[in-house]
């Protein structure tokens, strides 16, 4: 009898450039655990230090953490007038949020600021092996028409596919997490056919529920559900405790430093062995 291929297992670190305490958090869970991949955060205060870890952790992937809210912007605030306030920074959540919904955003306007993010990554010599972005916001159809010309212009074939489909994600996770994680894979689901059949995604995506409240023993159930020969992404937000939580952060340090150890846990180490789970970077996902 032929041996069951085993089940593919991509475990993305989000955030990496938004702080120094994120940047060795993500680089320790690497070498110390079983994240295989990250996203670069290219509009992050701590960007210049990650991209200095990242020469000395040449096997973990890097996608970019493609932005456009609270952050510093790439281009010069006169380029994007519509995306920036008065401070110079990009918009809060909630008022991109409406602009996206309502389809008052302006798309050349976020093409521009989107592929700036990816050529700074690009042009500090990152290989760009796929996009997610910060709070998900690709999966709303108004983004993702712009996403998917970003990654073509940029030779991008993978994008997180950020979307909740089985009973099974949502058991214990906290219950303000239901909705907003619902409402995201509704949009999501709509947004697939504009990002097209050329960019590749996973067969499953862990972790949009539970954003924010994974631990050792969430990931360890978690991992007990991937099926042979099918592919999954879980994402997790590790750091070290050192930093204070944003204003629009449901991703704490205390939250953060649970999930450091979670990707360092030898418990879930163990449960990946038995499960015969095989960890790959996203590079390595089959086209």
């Amino acid at each position: 009898m032929a041996a069951r291929p085993p089940a593919l297992l991509i475990v993305n670190a989000d955030d990496l450039g938004l702080s120094p305490g994120i940047n060795r958090a993500i680089f320790r869970g690497h070498a110390e655990g079983i994240v295989t991949s990250t996203s670069l955060l290219a509009t992050g205060p701590a960007f210049d230090e990650a991209i200095s870890g990242l020469a000395s952790h040449p096997r973990l992937g890097v996608g970019v953490h493609l932005c456009l809210h609270e952050e510093k912007p790439v281009l010069p605030p006169e380029r994007i007038p519509s995306l920036v306030g008065p401070d110079g920074r990009l918009l809060p959540l909630s008022h991109v949020l409406k602009k996206a919904l309502s389809g008052r955003i302006a798309a050349g306007e976020v093409e521009a600021e989107l592929s700036a993010q990816v050529e700074r990554a690009q042009a500090a010599g990152v290989a760009v092996d796929h996009f997610d972005s910060h709070c998900h916001l690709h999966a709303f159809p108004a983004i993702a028409r712009v996403v998917r010309r970003v990654a073509q212009r940029h030779g991008v074939r993978r994008i997180r596919r950020t979307e909740a489909r089985r009973w099974s994600d949502f058991s214990g996770a906290p219950a303000g997490r239901f909705v907003v994680s619902a409402a995201i894979t509704a949009c999501s689901l709509l947004s697939r056919r504009l990002l097209g059949p050329d960019l590749r995604t996973t067969d499953r995506f862990l972790g949009l529920v539970h954003s924010g409240s994974g631990d050792a023993g969430w990931v360890g159930r978690a991992v007990s559900t991937l099926e042979p020969g099918r592919s999954a992404e879980l994402m997790v937000h590790p750091g070290d405790g050192t930093d204070a939580a944003g204003p629009s952060d449901d991703h704490g340090p205390e939250k953060r430093r649970r999930e450091l150890e979670a990707v360092t846990s030898p418990e879930v180490r163990e449960a990946l062995r038995e499960r015969g789970v095989e960890l790959i970077p996203w590079s390595r996902l089959p086209a």
